[in-house]
């Protein structure tokens, strides 16, 4: 099984590695669809440190393990990944592992795992099918208990308690921690590229998306996220070389999956993308990227916290392709206090908006509801001053309590009063037939609903101001109705509270009673009652058909926008309506100026996303495209037409294919369509208006 080559160890182990997503069934897209990199790196480091005569395998499906397991029978060793979003699955596939082959030795590793040690020890001994826990980054742990486990003929009770960053349970179920954390790699060039080796070729199948990482670590603190804590606050990095050749490698293929119809986007994983000069080197190769292979159409990434003028300059080298964040997650001074974090303030919040907006890159802010010390009015107040500052969306979370947090801890829970509830994740839930055995999971996560601070009646209420601001804010889809209200000093949050006002009593507050009921409905007080009612017959097909487990907020955007588009404007138009008559009095020219506005914007996102070949035209008053362009803007009258012009609102050809890409992967239900709408610049995807006449008494006369 073991020999030695010029000091370097060689085996005829056959070790697999599987970060799992849970896969499209009917009207359900993938769970997770970025390149598996983490499994990735800790193959290609692995490989660097020992000679293997069968290389190490990946797998992101579960149908694919199954697959192997059918034709080639169990490995000798399976790793797998424990996120929040797929470690049920995971385990599921590692029960199902063991009663196939006890003898594989099953290895488990990511955030998603407690710090206290008490926790940590009831993970091991609920789920007794791990026999290895890695901690942390897992490139070294990993290669290193693998040269321990052949240097000891395979012992795995021998080598207990003796592999850094490694945890295991002895026989009566307690807790062997490890002697030492291993050490991190903070020169990354040592981890060999999984792209440029080669080991991620069989990914680019067009529904995946390719994910990079430039940095590992991050130097806040925060509580709420895993890498807050100590272990993480160091930086190591990748070369710029590497990071240019990684680039130029998935370029040149995914322009070969873009012209299949794939997706063609890009998700860099570091956490503070563009604070540091090395990323403008990267920005530089994406551009290059953009002019030879046409990749990538779209960037996320969460920019940096601090550097502004630095993140700017990488999202214009990108031509805007780049996501801006401005994340604040709460603007009260005691809940920042309470989660360990240092905020920009609100005045650098404006500054960044508005320098987003210059450079055309999409801007966007996050904003957690239920972190400690929060009420409902503090919320508000954060709402408020991240609409006012302008960016093109405000991205509002629930709180999520990860087990690798401090915010996860027992003690954090209990000093502030967190009532924890379960759902089921969006998209994270499948059954799979693996060797002839039907495995059910599903992945549930707990977010926090109220604190001694916060009611679940104000915690509600959050969230359908939530849904006013996706539908009606986000993504600038009224952004001549909004330039109109900014330019005149009139409150954008105030707008907002009145279109909830003008819903109500009208056919089109159904919608949101139903997502209200949605939102009440997908909460468990109970987690065991959750995870059997996941076990019961015909549950997980309920789940699969689209009947629950979608993202809310974004599902219903979609609803809103292209099944009650007609009810929305209408919304727009009464609220816009009682702004003005509240702030500026009752001036028929200014009103008659936001109807043209709303009446303008509503052409440009009609029919975006379906019957996309659907003409689209209206003759409007005013001339909207000067308004929107001008940096000053003037009074009303300095843009009406002497005459009413008639307006043909077009898509090209790159925005109706991108859509058509989108929708063969997401689905064109609901759920698939706002899947499509939060991942995409949507000021990009709307219409183009184009003058075709001006009118003359009741005709339309055509113009060059």
């Amino acid at each position: 099984m073991i020999q030695m080559i010029d000091s370097k160890v060689r085996t005829d182990l056959r070790v697999w590695l599987a970060d799992l997503t849970y896969t499209g069934q009917d009207t359900q897209s993938l769970g997770a669809d970025t390149f598996p990199l983490a499994i990735g790196c800790i193959a290609t480091y692995t490989e660097s440190q020992i000679e293997f005569t069968h290389p190490i395998r990946l797998f992101r499906y579960p149908e694919k393990v199954a697959q192997a397991l059918l034709a080639e029978g169990a490995p000798d060793i399976m790793g797998l990944s424990n996120f929040v979003w797929n470690s049920e699955l995971s385990l599921a596939f590692a029960r199902r592992l063991k009663e196939l082959s006890p003898k594989t030795l099953i290895v488990m590793g990511g955030p998603n795992y407690p710090l206290e040690i008490e926790k940590q020890e009831a993970f091991l001994r609920l789920n007794r099918e791990v026999d290895y826990y890695v901690l942390h980054e897992g490139e070294i742990a990993f290669a290193d208990m693998l040269k321990a486990l052949l240097a000891s003929g395979m012992d795995r009770e021998k080598v207990k308690g003796s592999l850094a960053s490694v945890h295991s349970i002895d026989q009566n179920g307690k807790l062997i921690p490890a002697p030492r954390e291993a050490e991190r790699i903070r020169d990354l060039d040592q981890v060999p590229s999984p792209y440029t080796t080669g080991k991620f070729d069989e990914f680019f199948d067009g529904r995946l998306w390719p994910l990079i990482q430039t940095k590992r670590g991050c130097p806040f603190k925060c509580t709420f996220c895993v890498e807050g804590i100590d272990y993480y606050d160091k930086i190591g990095r990748f070369s710029v070389n590497s990071v240019e050749a990684e680039i130029d490698y998935i370029g040149q293929r995914m322009a070969i999956v873009k012209a299949m119809g794939g997706r063609n986007d890009l998700y860099i994983a570091d956490s503070n993308f563009g604070m540091y000069k090395e990323d403008l080197e990267t920005c530089k190769a994406l551009a290059r990227s953009r002019r030879l292979y046409g990749w990538p159409d779209h960037i996320n990434t969460s920019t940096g916290k601090n550097k502004k003028e630095r993140v700017l300059e990488a999202a214009r080298i990108v031509d805007g392709r780049i996501v801006l964040s401005g994340s604040v997650q709460s603007l009260n001074e005691t809940v920042l206090d309470n989660i360990k974090r240092k905020n920009i303030s609100a005045e650098e919040l404006m500054a960044l908006a508005k320098d987003a907006d210059n450079v055309d890159a999409n801007s966007y802010c996050e904003v957690i509801l239920g972190l400690p010390g929060e009420t409902k009015e503090s919320h508000f107040d954060t709402l408020q001053t991240t609409v006012t500052a302008g960016f093109n969306k405000v991205i509002p979370y629930q709180l999520m309590i990860l087990g690798g947090s401090e915010l996860g801890t027992d003690e954090t829970i209990i000093k502030y009063g967190m009532d924890l509830r379960s759902r089921v994740l969006p998209r994270a839930f499948g059954a799979y037939d693996v060797c002839g055995k039907r495995v059910v999971a599903a992945d549930i996560e707990d977010v926090c609903v109220s604190t001694n601070s916060m009611s679940y009646e104000d915690y509600l209420a959050c969230r359908t101001m939530h849904l006013m601001i996706t539908i009606f804010y986000n993504d600038i889809v009224f952004e001549t109705v909004l330039k109109g209200i900014r330019s005149n000093s009139m409150p954008v949050f105030r707008w907002l509270e009145l279109i909830e006002a003008s819903i109500k009593g009208t056919d089109f507050e159904s919608l949101f009673e139903d997502f209200r009921r949605h939102t009440d409905n997908e909460l468990w007080k109970d987690r065991k009652e959750l995870e059997a009612f996941i076990q019961q017959p015909g549950t997980i097909e309920r789940y699969t058909r689209g009947e629950m487990g979608f993202n809310l907020l974004y599902t219903f955007k979609a609803l809103a926008l292209v099944e009650h588009l007609d009810a929305v404007v209408d919304v727009v138009h009464v609220a816009t309506t009682h702004l003005v008559k509240e702030t500026l009095g009752n001036s028929p020219e200014t009103l008659d100026f936001f109807a043209a506005a709303i009446q303008w914007d509503a052409c440009r996102i009609s029919n975006i996303v379906q019957d996309i070949d659907r003409e689209v035209t209206g003759t409007i008053a005013y001339d909207m495209s000067r308004f929107v362009t001008e940096q000053e803007p003037k009074l009303a009258s300095e843009y009406l037409y002497q005459r009413p012009t008639t307006f043909r609102y077009e898509l090209t050809e790159e925005q109706k294919n991108y859509v058509r890409r989108n929708l063969a992967i997401f689905g064109d239900t609901a759920s698939g369509i706002g899947r499509l709408l939060s991942n995409a610049h949507t000021r990009k995807m709307l219409r183009t208006p184009v003058k075709v006449g001006v009118a003359e008494g009741t005709r339309t006369v055509a113009v060059s």
